[in-house]
């Protein structure tokens, strides 16, 4: 059998399809970033195929250069040790930020006074020397060196004579470790709400932060005052705190004018209600607000009740005045009959 030519099936094939070819018939001028994988062509546009078929012109240009691109990209394997993976080279063309440079991150207290005396943080070892043990431990975390629970004197609490024995003194410890550190967590939280108020008061282009009392005490004041009715009933039934400035500081109660016909009218039909709901007509159809016979039965619960009262009283009064009691045997008798 005689050798297949693979080469010239393969110009067979391409000869019989009906696919563009690789080969583009143009000139490559092309202005490629293949680290962004795009082609800028610099080739003046023709202005009569543009007139005849714009869309046809354009298409046919879009799919030279595409190809002209690819024919470029896939030249980047003949020189690479993988042919799975094509490495593109670093991009060329600088391409502007999608977003807007990040605001500087403002400065707590602590960063403030470190820039100030010039304290620069060093990294510090995570083993240390242990005095008690005499031997390398953690800095922090379980087994740590030099750990205050572990020191001899806080195995046994003396006891006071004043001291509560009621009270376990290795719990009350920890609660004052907790409060500490609930304290500077406030802290903390603290600087870093008065750092980033800082440095958002005023958000015009060029102006920097601004740290003026006034403008500090007008922030704490929206704040509490956003605080007061964030609950559920508004500020309604919340306990006021001392020194809590009021919810109606600075507020006047508006009143309907005296002199509009429309505020006067609005008052004559309020007015008009009442009085109906308070001596309701015959006919008319609201219900009566005061019932006759459920307020005699009050008021005469009511003078039973303060009957009972007085007649206890006075009994108690008589009972105190050295009168006997009711049913009470005397002293030297057995029973009712005299001894003879």
């Amino acid at each position: 059998m005689a050798p297949l030519d693979v080469r010239s099936v393969l110009a067979a094939k391409a000869a019989e399809s009906k696919r563009p070819s690789a080969v583009v018939d143009k000139e490559d001028d092309l202005e490629y970033d293949l680290g962004h994988l795009c082609a800028f062509d610099p080739a003046p546009v023709d202005e009569a195929a543009m007139a005849q078929d714009r869309s046809a012109y354009l298409l046919r240009c879009a799919r030279d250069n595409a190809q002209l691109l690819t024919n470029r990209l896939y030249g980047l394997l003949d020189g690479a040790a993988s042919k799975q993976t094509l490495k593109l080279p670093p991009p060329t063309t600088k391409l502007p930020r999608e977003k807007p440079l990040p605001a500087p991150k403002p400065q707590t207290r602590w960063e403030k006074f470190a820039q100030e005396k010039g304290i620069v943080k060093k990294k510090r070892s995570k083993m240390v020397w242990d005095e008690t043990t005499q031997q390398w431990a953690p800095r922090y975390g379980y087994g740590r060196a030099n750990n205050a629970k572990d020191a001899p004197e806080n195995w046994v609490v003396e006891a006071k004579p004043g001291d509560d024995g009621s009270v376990d003194p290795f719990e009350a410890k920890a609660n004052e470790r907790k409060e500490r550190l609930n304290k500077q967590k406030r802290q903390e939280e603290r600087n870093r709400l008065e750092a980033a108020h800082a440095a958002s008061v005023d958000a015009r282009p060029g102006a920097g932060p601004s740290n003026s009392r006034g403008e500090k005490k007008a922030y704490l004041k929206q704040a509490i005052a956003a605080a007061q009715v964030s609950t559920a009933s508004v500020g309604r039934f919340d306990r006021t705190l001392p020194n809590e400035p009021s919810k109606s500081a600075g507020k006047r109660k508006q009143y309907e004018s005296s002199t509009d016909s429309a505020a006067a009218q609005k008052d004559v039909s309020r007015t008009a209600s009442v009085l109906d709901k308070m001596f309701p007509d015959s006919g008319a159809k609201h219900k009566v607000i005061v019932d006759r016979t459920v307020a005699a039965k009050q008021a005469r619960l009511q003078q039973e009740s303060s009957n009972r009262s007085a007649r206890a009283s006075s009994e108690g009064a008589a009972g105190g005045g050295g009168g006997k009691k009711k049913g009470s045997a005397p002293k030297g008798g057995k029973g009712k009959g005299k001894k003879k």
